[in-house]
């Protein structure tokens, strides 16, 4: 990014075309944790601008609003910069991620000065009355602990409009300079003092007096000339239940070969917590590896603090899997996403049958000895070609536990193994593809019900019904056929839509949804998320979907 004096103007703004206009509706965001109209959709159709914003457009918080902070306008090339930046975050940065109402390209806090006057289409006149206040929602909405600090401290925050006469707005209007009263003060400067140089009483003095600044911020300054200085950590983090804890650091602690082609992982927390939660049955964790990529891998066991996981080596590895074989070393330190459950035991099984493959196994360790503890039924049956991985685990878990070896002739009979099943036996399955059809169709010749058959897998397909896309920006439709993935189709039509594990897991070409239903699959996105984003890569449209691209 280019240096400049906090007074010089980037380069003259006098006109540029509005690329989008967004509204947004509150509603539980982040895993439920909080309420925010911060995803906003594009329209195509003229909006109605009044004194107090986009109709149809909403606001949660009650200092978020009102006449002085009517519109938020937002620099898409600010995407660009942030996406270099941080690149684990790159599927998150794109047009509307800021919560912003208008969107365009050549505007932006270096060329905007406070005061300014522009005409926005035929009706619309607004007045830039001060810069957007980051707030903690940034910091989860980007999954980046300090993203609203970031914002502040490079003036990437955007600008708030107060609505001088109100109008009807649509994309492709121009947007116009009428009139600059302070060619002085630009958004970015006043955020220079605001946030960085924050004791200078001589440029304090000057801008309490600025006649079209919002009154909000003309308080601060007005505070810190009365030696009253904000508490900024609120805003900037939130209280302890919004602490950001997406991500965490851990280091690999132990790192030995269980076979040679599978390793085993033990990661510690950099920052451990207090009262550390223990693995449950069915968990999986991401993993950042090696710049943009995120895998997902099942825990073995352990807890919050301290977890194990499994991996095995891929010769087709797109990355991780030879990353993590390779790269790494013990005392190394990788980021981790939280432990999730997502393949939980039945709570109403009267006895649990687990069928594994090859690496698979990792899947259900934690399960069987939670089986074990508890003193439920169940039988273990895990196919290997020749070694047997993790058997420091298995033993404990005696006749429990039959293993099959391709090597020694001794191959699993699917229809013996789940003989024994009845209505109140589940069935998990994790392994290659040959394996859960061989579960499927065993199960179904003994009449099990389909809703008592689990299967977790990495590798899940991507075809099904044909759908269609239309495309709520770009203005296409698109047709995606049974055999090919959102993301395959999406990428043929010209879209760079990034990906990383391409099998559900990382949430890394996750797309926003604005109408239509989605058969959702794959792990990697919440249950809040799933109401206005898919994974491109798995997922698949039920007749028509709009998607905002």
């Amino acid at each position: 990014m280019a240096v400049f004096s906090i007074f010089e103007l980037e380069q003259p703004f006098q006109t540029e075309k509005l690329d989008q206009v967004r509204t947004g509706k509150v509603k539980k965001v982040f895993g439920g944790k909080a309420l925010s109209a911060i995803y906003k959709v594009p329209h195509k159709e003229a909006i109605k601008v009044s004194k107090l914003g986009c109709e149809g457009d909403e606001h949660h918080y009650e200092f978020h609003g009102g006449p002085d902070k009517a519109l938020l306008h937002y620099c898409s090339r600010h995407y660009d910069s942030w996406k270099a930046e941080l690149p684990s975050s790159t599927h998150l940065f794109s047009s509307g991620g800021f919560g912003e109402n208008l969107v365009s390209r050549y505007a932006n806090e270096r060329n905007i000065c406070i005061g300014d006057i522009l005409s926005i289409g035929e009706e619309l006149i607004v007045q830039v009355s001060e810069p957007r206040a980051p707030c903690y929602k940034l910091n989860h909405r980007f999954e980046v602990k300090d993203m609203s600090l970031r914002c502040q401290t490079l003036a990437r925050t955007g600008w708030l409009y107060r609505i001088l006469q109100e109008g009807s707005i649509r994309p492709g209007d121009e947007i116009k300079m009428l009139k600059r009263l302070n060619p002085k003060w630009t958004v970015a400067a006043v955020q220079h003092y605001l946030y960085i140089e924050m004791n200078n009483v001589d440029m304090m003095k000057e801008i309490v007096v600025l006649e079209e600044l919002g009154e909000d911020i003309k308080k601060i300054f007005r505070n810190r000339l009365n030696k009253k200085f904000e508490d900024q950590q609120a805003r900037l983090l939130g209280d302890d239940s919004m602490v950001l804890n997406t991500w965490s650091e851990y280091r690999i602690a132990e790192k030995q070969m269980e076979t040679p082609q599978i390793a085993s992982f033990v990661l510690e927390a950099v920052e451990p917590a207090e009262s550390p939660a223990a693995v449950q049955p069915g968990s999986h964790v991401r993993l950042k590896l090696g710049g943009k990529l995120v895998r997902a891998y099942s825990v073995i066991g352990g807890t919050e603090n301290r977890f194990e996981l499994g991996i095995a080596f891929d010769a087709n590895s797109r990355g991780g899997s030879k990353f993590l074989h390779e790269k790494t070393k013990r005392g190394d330190t990788l980021t981790v996403g939280n432990i999730t459950t997502s393949f939980p035991l039945s709570k109403r099984a009267d006895h649990h049958i687990i069928i594994a493959g090859g690496i698979g196994i990792t899947a259900f360790l934690a399960a069987a000895q939670f089986l074990e503890s508890t003193g439920m039924s169940y039988s273990f049956h895990l196919a290997v070609a020749s070694d047997v991985p993790f058997r420091r685990y298995l033993d404990p878990l005696g006749d429990k536990v039959t293993i099959y070896s391709k090597f020694q002739g001794n191959r699993m009979d699917i229809p013996t193994v789940l003989a024994r099943g009845d209505d109140n036996t589940h069935v998990y399955c994790c392994g290659p593809e040959r394996l859960m059809e061989g579960v499927t169709n065993a199960a179904e010749g003994i009449g099990l019900p389909k809703s008592n058959i689990h299967f977790e897998t990495f590798q899940i397909s991507a075809s099904g019904d044909p759908f269609t896309a239309d495309l709520t920006i770009s203005k296409k439709k698109i047709e995606v056929d049974a055999s090919k993935s959102l993301l395959d189709a999406l990428r043929e039509t010209g879209f760079d839509i990034p990906s990383s594990c391409e099998a559900g897991n990382c949430g890394t070409c996750q797309v926003t949804v604005c109408g239509g239903r989605i058969e959702h699959r794959g792990t990697g996105l919440t249950d809040e998320e799933k109401e206005n984003t898919m994974l491109s890569c798995v997922s698949r449209g039920i007749g028509e979907v709009s998607l905002e691209l």
